[in-house]
């Protein structure tokens, strides 16, 4: 009753002008409804392009270089090298990410890999033993690494900088001293098939590489143990204090990270058809890059599967068109380490926002 009589009151005593001051505060709330609504629409055009950045970024780069290098770079020839020789990375880095999910660093992925191969190579061409074993001695090293590492990491507290640092410098000891610092040449017919053969033009490693990222996106997004993983990454003692059994989940990471870069290893061997003792080096910071990279794109902030199928490609396309315009070979390396310390810079500096 007194909002009533409070409105006749308004009436009785509106003025002409003050009709009209009234009219437009009644029309008021109508722009700022669609300035809100800008707004709305501009924060959602802006988290879409922060999501996809990398992915336009490859877009451009394939229209940009398809522009410059007509007659080389758009041709199915390249396309097939491209992607077939960057599947053993995309491997190698899908299980790099499981370590770096749960906060921790394995600087062993790439000693991994290259003893794998060596010990396949050695098994099956010096020791003749069948395929079969010889694949599976390669990958079960990598899954004895990876526990190893996590014994050391989780059990003894030891960092995981300097365990994997050393372990990686055990194992590339050892593989020079299993290949008697040679190249071992003659894989398996076998292995080279599963390894070399093409599907619809396309190598058959570029199809493991799609298949383990769809296992892993499945995982990370869709299982209670990919939230735990990412949980345990971003809080470790508030997740240990909700109940999650937190060093089981980084020791069982770092056995992912060991035994897929031991299958990287043995995918290497058939994609070459040789083992070099020295290969596992070359990994190192490409697979970090694409790692790091891969964080800020598809799933900003986490480490996640087709962030880092992209962003391997985004570095491949970027080395291979550089090289194809006549760049040198040390392109690659100040590609790859740009790209890191990029990747790595932006993700610190979205941070911070949330950080205040």
């Amino acid at each position: 009753m007194l909002f009533s009589r409070q409105q006749e009151f308004g009436r009785s005593v509106m003025t002409p002008t003050a009709a009209n001051t009234a009219h437009e505060a009644d029309a008021g709330p109508v722009p700022a409804a669609a300035g809100a609504t800008t707004r709305f629409s501009s924060a959602r055009v802006a988290a879409f392009t922060y999501r996809y950045m990398v992915v336009f970024v490859l877009v451009a780069m394939v229209v940009l270089f398809s522009l410059l290098l007509p007659e080389t770079f758009p041709t199915v020839a390249n396309l097939r090298t491209i992607t077939g020789t960057q599947a053993v990375l995309i491997v190698l880095t899908l299980g790099l990410t499981a370590t770096l999910a749960v906060g921790e660093f394995d600087l062993s992925f790439g000693a991994v890999l290259g003893f794998s191969s060596t010990l396949t190579a050695v098994l099956s061409v010096e020791h003749g033993w069948s395929t079969v074993p010889a694949v599976l001695a390669g990958v079960v090293a990598g899954t004895v690494v990876g526990s190893i590492n996590g014994f050391f990491v989780v059990r003894l507290g030891i960092s995981s900088l300097i365990t994997t640092l050393g372990v990686s410098t055990i194992l590339t000891g050892l593989t020079l001293a299993v290949s008697h610092q040679q190249v071992i040449s003659g894989a398996p017919q076998l292995l080279v098939d599963l390894s070399a053969d093409q599907l619809f033009g396309l190598p058959y490693p570029v199809y493991y590489g799609m298949a383990l990222a769809a296992i892993a996106w499945y995982v990370y997004e869709h299982t209670p143990l990919g939230r735990y993983v990412y949980f345990t990454g971003e809080g470790r003692e508030v997740a240990r204090l909700s109940g999650l059994r937190v060093d089981a989940i980084r020791w069982g990471a770092f056995i992912v990270t060991g035994t897929v870069s031991g299958l990287a290893g043995v995918l290497t061997f058939g994609t070459l058809g040789s083992a070099d003792p020295n290969i596992g080096g070359t990994y190192l910071l490409p697979a970090f890059a694409a790692a790091f990279l891969g964080a800020t794109t598809i799933k900003p902030g986490r480490m996640n599967a087709w962030g880092t199928v992209v962003a391997v490609y985004v570095l491949v396309v970027g080395v291979t068109g550089l090289q194809l315009l006549g760049g040198a070979g040390w392109l690659e390396q100040v590609f790859n380490g740009s790209a890191l310390v990029l990747a790595v810079t932006f993700a610190r500096i979205v941070q911070r926002p949330n950080q205040s």
